[in-house]
């Protein structure tokens, strides 16, 4: 077995970077030099062979990331896996090479893999939110009468990836009407900090890398 077990569709997408013209390749790497986080557009290439090779490129840079692994090991890694599922002839495996080291050399890929590894490197990582709001009514003197008054919660729930594996938790907070507007407030503050720090990057020139987009 080969050290590197490629998914089918990561295979499809490498198979199109081993067969694509010289052309296209060079066109190709100056496309992903200069919009790294955009599925390229080339001619000769249709747009969805074009987010196969990007996806299969930004999984193979995830996996590199990951293992930290030098690159001329990591590409003898994928082209053992090609040769195992007899999809690389010993012809092509010399160049498939060349085209590996180059494709999977690309500054801001690197730096955009590493952004997305150190976004997952906590215990807790948010997945979603809800607010589900009730009535709850209070009784004075017994059940059986109208309420003599009510209160409106609100329960925070949150699911979120917990540990290496993923899996997927849940907790709930129970929240008054002073909670909600002060979590709107956090959340507000938040938002600018962002834009007041994405001024900072810019004016240093430093790439800004939303992990989630």
């Amino acid at each position: 077995m080969p050290a590197l077990n490629l998914t089918p569709t990561t295979r499809s997408g490498l198979s199109l970077v081993r067969d694509m013209p010289d052309g296209t390749l060079n066109l190709l790497l100056v496309e992903l030099e200069r919009s790294p986080d955009s599925i390229p557009s080339l001619p000769g290439l249709s747009p969805g062979d074009a987010e196969l090779v990007k996806e299969s490129l930004d999984a193979m840079y995830a996996v590199r990331a990951y293992h930290d692994v030098e690159l001329e090991e990591f590409v003898g890694d994928i082209s053992d896996a090609f040769k195992f599922n007899k999809e690389l002839p010993p012809e092509k495996e010399p160049d498939f090479r060349q085209r590996l080291l180059r494709i999977l050399d690309i500054a801001p890929l690197r730096v955009t893999a590493k952004a997305i590894l150190l976004h997952g490197e906590y215990e807790r990582d948010f997945c979603t939110a809800r607010i589900l709001t009730d009535i709850r009514p209070i009784y004075d003197n017994g059940v059986k009468g109208p309420p003599s008054g009510a209160i409106i919660m609100h329960t925070l729930k949150l699911t979120y990836h917990e540990g290496a594996s993923g899996e997927l938790s849940e907790m709930y907070l129970a929240m008054g009407s002073d909670d909600i507007v002060e979590l709107q407030r956090v959340l507000m503050r938040a938002i600018d900090k962002v834009t007041g720090l994405r001024g900072v990057l810019e004016a240093g020139k430093i790439r800004y890398i939303d992990p989630q987009r």
